[in-house]
């Protein structure tokens, strides 16, 4: 039997660092306790390429992620699992030392609205990130969403107490080993805390009223915003192993262009 081309020398002997599959969309289940959260992903596999192989094996990615991502017989426990999961299988498959597993989608909570208690489902842009280094596994996991700032240094010179208002994207990312991941739903609170209010997609007239009295009781700049993040973060995950980092990025509603406010936590 003929080498297939994939394993033959290539003309050019440089080792690659990633070589895989980008963009694959797929749905899969995760069982948490006595709930089920599903999710629409689009995942990126990807691993290193020795000097000596000409190409990789791209039909045993996919094969891999379709039948672990989206297994009705498995149950999957974790993102960070299932991701450890792929990885191992795929390992099984397909020779290499350093691979990674990226996984973008939206982490839906319910949440009542704050005056009236009408149930809403509120959205958070995720993306979890699984490295695997000559099989040690270390996961990134940043969550995000919108909330409300008010301008503090406006409130503060007007006698009348306006002042302007912005909608506020805040992400938060936590690096460490999987024992040491939060759970999503924990790390989704933290994050409309540390805005001047969080917002909602359903609001009755009561509940639009607190949302503005909240927001011109708690006025924020941006940089307070990532602060609240980092310090709520770093005191709620105390006995965890985590590196945690933080961005702000303020839509400002009288200006043409936007604000920005990172910072971290070794």
């Amino acid at each position: 039997m003929s080498q297939e081309l994939q394993n033959q020398t290539p003309n050019i002997k440089i080792s690659l660092d990633e070589v895989g599959v980008t963009d694959f969309k797929t749905q899969i289940s995760i069982t948490r306790g006595s709930r089920i959260y599903r999710y629409t992903v689009t995942v990126s596999v990807v691993i290193n390429l020795p000097s000596n192989q000409k190409g990789a094996h791209l039909s045993r990615f996919v094969e891999t992620i379709s039948e672990v991502l989206s297994s009705e017989i498995e149950t999957h426990y974790s993102l960070e699992e299932m991701s450890i999961h792929v990885l191992k299988t795929l390992n099984d498959r397909h020779e290499f030392i350093k691979a990674s597993i990226s996984l973008d989608f939206l982490f839906f909570t319910s949440r009542v609205t704050p005056v009236t208690k009408k149930p809403s489902k509120e959205y958070y842009k995720g993306k979890l990130i699984t490295w695997w280094d000559n099989k040690e596994i270390e996961h990134e996991l940043s969550l995000g969403t919108f909330g409300n700032t008010v301008c503090p240094h406006a409130l503060s010179r007007n006698s009348s107490q306006r002042t302007h208002i912005q909608r506020a994207y805040a992400e938060i990312t936590l690096r460490g080993k999987t024992k040491d991941i939060p759970d999503m739903e924990d790390l989704s609170k933290i994050i409309d805390q540390s805005f001047s209010s969080p917002t909602f997609s359903l609001l009755k007239s009561e509940d639009e009223q607190w949302v503005v009295e909240r927001m011109h009781r708690n006025p924020l700049f941006v940089e307070d915003v990532t602060r609240n993040l980092l310090e709520l973060a770093s005191k709620h995950y105390l006995e965890k192993n985590l590196k945690i980092k933080a961005q702000t990025i303020s839509q400002e509603s009288i200006h043409k262009h936007n604000v920005v406010s990172r910072g971290s936590i070794p």
